[in-house]
C-alpha cells in the first residue's frame, strides 16, 4: 500500500486479507492496488494510485507556481496525473513531455520548458531525469569521472535549439518550434553537429522540422543503453529503499550497479513490457525479494547495498500525515483546500505548513531526488509528541479514539483496532497485556486509555517507517 499508492490500508482491508484463505491473495492484493485485475469492481485504488505517482513525477519535473504560476502548475498537473491514471506507457510520457508546444495553459508538458528556460538547462534536466546522465560538469570541461566532454555536452543541447515563446492575452504564453541551429564549443567556438549521446555521427534532421522528435526517438528507443536502465533503477530504488546504482541518477561506467546482471534484465524486462510502468512494478511487489524482513540476522545486519533483508524507508512527508489523519480518523485542512483532501493530492507546493517544512517536503528547486529530505530529527519526534496539531486530531470529538471509546467493544478490541489501524497487523499478547495496563490504569476514563494507546502506536518507529 505505501510503496504502491502512498496510503495505508484501511481496518477492513487489512481484516479482509489477514483472514483470507485464498493461496494467491498477495497476487490479487498487487493486481488491485496497480488496477491490474482487470475487474473494475476491484480496481479501486487508481486515484490513489495516480496522485501518489503525481507527487512524485511533480517533485522531480519541479511543477511549481513560483515559475509557472497557478495555471501553468495546474495545466502541467493534471497532464502528470491523467497519464499515470489512464497507465500512460514511459516512453510516450517522456516523448510528449520533450515535444510538447503549444498554450502552456491548454499543454501542460509545454510548461516543462519553461521551468527549463534554455537549451543548457534542458540539457542538464533531461539527462538527468531520464537518462541517469549528470552532464553539468561537461559544459565546462570533460567531466572528470566519466567520458563525456564539452562537445558531447553541447551536441546533445542542439537538440534544444529552435525554440521560442509568444506572448499570449491573458498571461498565457505559446511554445512555438523553428527550425534549430547547432551550438558553438564552449571553448574552441567551433560549431558541434547535435547527436545523441555516446553517438558518432551527427543526428538527421531531414525529415522532421522539430529537432525534439529525433531527440525523442533515441531516448525512448529499446536500444538506447541508457533510458531503460535509468528508469528501471529509479524504481527499484523506490521499492528497496536504494538503488542499484546509487546516487539514483548518476548511472556512469565508474559507478557500476551493485548487480549488474539484475539491473540489465529489469531494463530488459521494462521494454519487453513496453514501458508499462504498472506491469514492471507488478513484477518488483512480487519478487521473493521484495518480501524480505527488515529484521537483519547476524549474518547480514551490516549489509546495506545487496538486498539482503528489507531497508526500513522513512514515510514521506506527505504519506505520514495522511496516514496520521487516516489513523485518527480527523482529516487534515489545507488552506484554500476543502476538508477531506489528502496530502499526496495537493499539488501547490508553496503550502505553508510545518509538517511539511520539518519532514522534508521539497520547494522543487532541483530535479535530484535527494531534494526530499528523510532524515529523522528532534523537531520531528517533538512534533509528533507534543504538538497541538497531534493533540487535537488524538482527542478530536470525532475521531477514532473518541469513537472506540464509545463502542462496545472490550478493551482487547479496542486494541486489535487500533493495531490494524496504524500497524496493520494484530498485537502480540505481550503487547495486548501490556496496552491493557493502560485501561486498568485510567478507571472510569476509557477514552483517555484509548488516545493513550493510539499516542503510543502513533510514536513507534513500525508507525513512522516503512519497513
Amino acid at each position: 500500500y505505501l510503496d504502491a499508492i502512498g496510503s495505508l490500508p484501511s481496518v477492513a482491508d487489512t481484516r479482509a486479507f489477514l483472514s483470507s484463505p485464498r493461496p494467491d491473495k498477495r497476487q490479487r492484493l498487487i493486481d488491485e492496488l496497480l488496477g491490474l485485475s482487470g475487474d473494475p469492481a476491484r480496481d479501486r485504488f487508481n486515484d490513489r494510485y495516480a496522485a501518489w505517482w503525481t507527487l512524485k513525477w511533480s517533485d522531480l519535473i519541479r511543477n511549481s507556481s513560483n515559475k509557472l504560476g497557478e495555471q501553468g502548475m495546474w495545466a502541467l498537473h493534471n497532464w502528470i496525473r491523467e497519464s499515470f491514471r489512464t497507465n500512460k506507457p514511459f516512453d510516450r510520457f517522456v516523448t510528449e513531455l520533450v515535444t510538447a508546444k503549444g498554450s502552456i495553459y491548454s499543454s501542460g508538458p509545454a510548461n516543462y520548458f519553461r521551468i527549463n528556460g534554455n537549451a543548457n538547462d534542458l540539457t542538464e534536466s533531461t539527462a538527468q531525469l531520464f537518462l541517469g546522465i549528470r552532464l553539468e560538469c561537461a559544459k565546462c570541461h570533460h567531466h572528470p569521472f566519466e567520458k563525456w566532454s564539452q562537445a558531447d555536452y553541447f551536441a546533445f543541447a542542439g537538440f534544444f535549439t529552435g525554440l521560442k515563446r509568444k506572448s499570449l492575452p491573458g498571461g498565457n504564453q505559446a511554445l512555438l518550434v523553428t527550425d534549430g541551429s547547432d551550438l558553438k564549443h564552449a571553448r574552441s567556438g567551433e560549431l558541434v553537429p547535435a547527436r545523441a549521446l555516446g553517438a558518432t555521427e551527427p543526428a538527421d534532421f531531414t525529415r522532421v522540422s522539430d529537432r525534439r522528435e529525433v531527440l525523442a526517438d533515441w531516448m525512448t528507443s529499446a536500444e538506447n543503453p541508457f533510458f531503460a536502465r535509468a528508469i528501471a533503477n529509479r524504481l527499484w530504488a523506490h521499492h528497496f529503499g536504494r538503488g542499484l546504482v546509487e546516487p539514483i541518477d548518476d548511472l556512469r561506467e565508474t559507478n557500476p550497479a551493485v548487480n549488474e546482471p539484475l539491473l540489465a534484465a529489469l531494463a530488459k524486462h521494462l521494454v519487453k513490457a513496453k514501458f508499462d510502468l504498472r506491469t514492471f512494478t507488478r513484477t518488483l511487489l512480487g519478487s521473493r525479494l521484495y518480501q524480505l524482513s527488515s529484521v537483519a540476522r547476524p549474518e547480514n545486519n551490516d549489509d546495506l547495498q545487496n538486498f539482503s533483508h528489507a531497508i526500513p524507508k522513512a514515510l514521506p512527508a506527505e504519506v505520514l500525515l495522511d496516514a496520521i489523519c487516516q489513523v485518527t480518523g480527523v482529516a487534515e485542512k489545507f488552506n484554500g483546500w476543502p476538508r477531506g483532501y489528502r496530502a499526496i493530492q495537493v499539488w501547490d507546493n508553496r503550502m505553508p505548513s510545518y509538517f511539511f517544512r520539518i519532514f522534508g517536503r521539497p520547494q522543487r528547486v532541483s530535479v535530484c531526488e535527494c531534494e526530499r529530505g528523510n532524515e529523522p530529527s528532534i523537531a520531528q519526534a517533538l512534533h509528533l509528541m507534543n504538538s497541538p496539531e497531534s493533540f487535537y486530531k488524538l482527542r478530536h470529538r470525532d475521531g477514532r479514539a473518541a469513537r472506540l471509546a464509545r463502542s462496545k467493544l472490550t478493551s482487547e478490541q479496542v486494541i486489535d483496532e487500533l493495531f490494524l489501524a496504524t500497524l496493520s497487523r494484530l498485537a502480540t499478547d505481550e503487547e495486548r497485556k501490556l496496552m491493557l495496563v493502560a485501561f486498568r490504569e485510567t478507571t472510569g476514563v476509557r477514552r483517555a486509555a484509548v488516545e493513550d494507546v493510539l499516542w503510543t502506536l502513533l510514536n513507534t518507529k513500525e508507525f513512522l517507517y516503512n519497513h
